[in-house]
């Protein structure tokens, strides 16, 4: 063990016996002593139920006077793993605690302390007044200052402190062992403390046989007997998804079946007939339209010396009528 670690003991002892409760003491002295402590044994030591140990605790570790840590174990017996609550010092971030709070509370007082008015230095032994050095300073003898209002020989009268003063130098006094020591602290380097170093140099405690409990192990060293995943807050480090696939090595009879599976899946899935079709009819093609003419002649079936209109019948049965080339009629002269 380092000095700067001892030095961090003895700090944090002080301190906690300095401004804290009996039993916070007791839970501190205990932790300093085991290095490390499941929330029961703890309860153990200090004969306490658990639910007002974890109340304490809770507000030690506000202070940083303690760390509190948890993980799943595994109890003798039992399958399922429950989550245990330990408790140990981490020595650095307690003495960084003490340094700020020694830090705050000066500030704090000196913001109390407020600065001095001018101060009466001399006093008339007759009269009872006082002076200051400015207001006697032409009033002078081979004795000494005068008295203003009765001419007596004026006594240099003790400095008086104010109440702020008073109260910051009474504070430096009671917090001197502590910046001692934090000066001595700050010379070397105090060790890190985690979890697994201070579980790893833990004191057992030793029970009586009336209370005995089950032995416990952590989830990572059970073998397989616990469910991680089945406790809150852990993360599922298992596979999310598992496939089995079981083949003789006709590979392709299994092709076969499986698009066998797919097209009966499409058809056994397919929309009905009156969603696909639609019930408007589409457009048939349509023939061209037959074209029929005809002429137009005289009854006689002549022409009658004229020439004929040919008449054309299409099939949306609109007529046209067609001249011949001759488009002038020629008549001759009846004598």
């Amino acid at each position: 063990m380092s000095d700067s670690h001892s030095l961090a003991q003895i700090l944090i002892r002080s301190v906690i016996r300095a401004f804290h409760t009996t039993q916070e003491v007791l839970a501190i002295e205990a932790l300093v002593q085991h290095s490390c402590l499941r929330d029961d044994e703890l309860a153990y030591l200090m004969k306490m139920n658990t639910k007002d140990l974890h109340r304490l605790c809770a507000s030690l570790r506000d202070a940083r006077f303690l760390t509190v840590h948890t993980r799943p174990e595994v109890i003798e017996g039992k399958t399922r793993p429950v989550n245990r609550t330990y408790y140990y010092i981490d020595y650095q971030q307690t003495v960084d605690a003490i340094k700020w709070r020694v830090y705050k509370t000066d500030k704090d007082m000196q913001g109390i302390a407020k600065p001095q008015d001018e101060s009466k230095e001399y006093s008339c032994p007759r009269c009872k007044s006082q002076w200051t050095q400015l207001e006697v300073l032409d009033s002078v003898s081979i004795e000494g200052f005068l008295c203003l209002r009765c001419e007596a020989v004026l006594e240099r009268s003790q400095e008086q402190e104010q109440p702020g003063h008073q109260q910051l130098s009474r504070m430096n006094n009671q917090f001197k062992f502590m910046t001692d020591m934090l000066q001595q602290i700050d010379k070397g380097l105090v060790p890190e403390c985690s979890f697994d170093k201070a579980i790893a140099v833990a004191r057992p405690i030793v029970r009586e046989a009336m209370h005995e409990v089950l032995a416990s192990v952590p989830v990572e060293d059970a073998g397989g007997m616990g469910k991680p995943s089945a406790v809150k807050g852990l993360a599922n480090t298992g596979p999310k998804t598992m496939q089995v696939t079981i083949s003789d090595g006709n590979e392709e009879a299994e092709l076969i079946e499986s698009r066998k599976r797919k097209e009966r899946f499409l058809r056994e899935n397919a929309l009905p007939s009156w969603i696909t079709d639609s019930s408007v009819p589409a457009p048939a093609a349509t023939a061209a339209p037959p074209v029929v003419s005809f002429e137009m002649r005289d009854a006689d079936g002549g022409d009658g010396g004229r020439a004929g209109k040919r008449v054309k019948v299409e099939g949306d049965m609109s007529f046209k009528m067609e001249e011949d080339e001759e488009d002038d009629l020629e008549f001759e002269d009846v004598v």
